[in-house]
């Protein structure tokens, strides 16, 4: 697995947090309870593992395909990196909001949904900007053993963060209710 698989890979992790959110924003929409604090995680899964670990990788390969003068459509990588920053505003507007629910300061969740909302649209677009345009070039034009190297820098992020994988299956399992037919352990509960 090279600097690519894992850029690629944390992206799928990013979605399954994404379909959590989407449902919540979904059911609040519809005039449903939705808790505080699924937004409240979502946001800080967002700052912590997406800003600070996933975003820290991208800069590394974005600054690698500049230093290696790939060409780039003009403006591409500054259109990512600022989505970076889009993004973080997002991920702030839906913790001070959630914040905001969960003290009983507010009890419209409108605010909270939208930043959820907007965070989403972001995140869709950026994403397959980068996995249609980014990585490709990046995979086509930038020898193994460079890609070799970033890995090991993205060891060391990842690091200083913990595992975005991990992080992402406890929002998952947290927030996603059981299955049909499974709403209570396998085998006898109870004896009589």
């Amino acid at each position: 697995m090279d600097a690519l698989d894992v850029l690629n890979q944390e992206h799928r992790h990013i979605q399954r947090v994404l379909v959590v959110l989407e449902r919540a924003v979904a059911k609040g929409r519809d005039g449903e309870f939705v808790s505080a604090s699924l937004f409240l995680r979502a946001a800080n899964f967002f700052l912590t593992f997406v800003d600070g670990s996933h975003h820290a990788k991208e800069m590394v390969l974005f600054q690698t395909m500049v230093a290696h003068r790939l060409p780039l459509a003009p403006g591409l990588l500054a259109q990512v990196s600022g989505e970076h920053g889009t993004g973080s505003e997002h991920a702030l507007a839906m913790l001070c909001a959630a914040e905001a629910m969960l003290r009983g300061g507010e009890t419209d969740p409108a605010r909270m949904l939208d930043a959820a909302d907007d965070w989403l649209r972001l995140y869709r677009g950026h994403t397959a900007v980068e996995e249609a345009q980014v990585f490709p070039m990046a995979r086509r034009l930038l020898p193994a053993g460079i890609l070799d190297r970033m890995r090991t820098r993205f060891a060391r992020i990842e690091a200083s963060h913990g595992s975005l994988a991990e992080a992402a299956e406890a929002m998952e399992r947290a927030f996603t209710p059981p299955t049909a037919g499974r709403l209570f352990p396998r085998g006898p509960v109870c004896s009589f």
